[in-house]
């Protein structure tokens, strides 16, 4: 498998004939081919409004042309000769696709290409160019952050909850993910307000109410999409925790249904998912240690989900894409290595 990282093209150019690569000349470009060098791809393309899918080394003459400026039809054809090209030269359904293109530049291609991730996606110019600044030269800890959760006590259904503190994190992993030579960390969670880690596992491992646990939720859609089963899948999305939800919605619930459906996502959290955890009583540093983990796991470009992962069959394309049980915080800011010394201190103190 090979991974293959396309760059769209850029408005600000030189004015005579030079290598794309030289060729394009605004930051966000010159920013974006070197964060794609950094991650050591076995390919980098250029996603060109005029000359299509371009070699970085390719001599080509300046031009005006830019998807933002084209008819919806047009860019269908653009992308269709694209996807020829690709075909050509990579494999659509085992490669792995990295985008450092806008979304008009992704998004007839995207359908075709079974792999994807798009870090840059829902950031702004500017935010884009920080996210880029940021990660050119910062090491990357997830093979760190393995080595170091995969060494602590592991706990499974059943677990006592005594031996869980009254505020942390916990991460999850989940039978035959691997990474890293190491179990796959594939969710990253805490819990609001004080004194609530226990109640925060329990919900997830045994009380069965998937509104008030999304990873319940996520696993049951996982579940219910894999069976296409998808007149009872929008029911299931339904939160009824509000009184308005439930005049609104509580006489369509077939609840033998969804009582089943509860009790098939308990049996296979109990029997799949390991986790550990450790104590973070101040609120926001808990926060700011799930923000980051997740991040720093999300960008890393060796954590990968087995092609028979659950997740796979998720309706959340963030889920499918990630390898995590997850969708908010992915493909932010990740761990620095101030961050990973704290972790390790609070995790050895933990242990300890």
């Amino acid at each position: 498998m090979a991974k293959v990282i396309l760059i769209s093209c850029a408005s600000k150019k030189l004015p005579c004939k030079s290598k794309a690569r030289y060729l394009y000349t605004s930051p966000l470009f010159k920013h974006g081919l070197r964060y794609a060098d950094s991650l050591n791809p076995d390919k980098i393309f250029i996603l060109s409004a005029k000359y299509g899918l371009l070699n970085p080394d390719a001599e080509i003459e300046p031009y005006n042309e830019t998807l933002n400026d084209m008819e919806e039809e047009k860019i269908k054809k653009w992308a269709e000769k694209i996807i020829l090209d690709l075909k050509e030269k990579t494999d659509l359904e085992n490669d792995e696709f990295i985008f450092l293109a806008g979304s008009k530049y992704r998004k007839f291609l995207i359908p075709y290409i079974r792999n994807h991730k798009a870090p840059l996606e829902n950031l702004g110019i500017g935010k884009q160019l920080k996210y880029l600044k940021d990660n050119l030269n910062q090491k990357n800890f997830c093979n760190e952050i393995h080595a170091l959760l995969n060494s602590m006590k592991r706990f499974s259904f059943p677990f006592d909850e005594d031996e869980i503190p009254l505020n942390g994190i916990y991460i999850l992993f989940e039978k035959n993910e691997n990474a890293h030579g190491k179990d796959r960390i594939v969710r990253v969670g805490t819990h609001t307000g004080e004194n609530q880690l226990r109640a925060r596992l329990r919900q997830h491992f045994i009380d069965e109410n998937k509104d008030r646990s999304i990873f319940r939720n996520h696993i049951g859609r996982a579940f219910l999409n894999k069976d296409e089963d998808y007149t009872f899948l929008d029911l299931w999305k339904l939160n009824l925790t509000s009184k308005k939800a439930k005049e609104e919605h509580l006489h369509k619930i077939d609840f033998k249904k969804k009582k089943e459906t509860e009790k098939r996502v308990t049996e296979y959290m109990q029997k799949n998912f390991s986790f550990i955890f450790f104590e973070v009583k101040e609120e926001s540093k808990r926060k700011e240690f799930e923000r980051k983990i997740i991040g720093t796991v999300s960008l890393c470009n060796d954590c990968k989900s087995s092609n028979n992962w659950l997740g796979k069959f998720s309706p959340e394309k963030k889920i499918r894409e990630s390898g995590l049980w997850n969708i908010n915080e992915l493909y932010k800011e990740p761990l620095s290595e101030k961050d990973y010394l704290d972790l390790v201190n609070i995790i050895t103190t933990f242990k300890n």
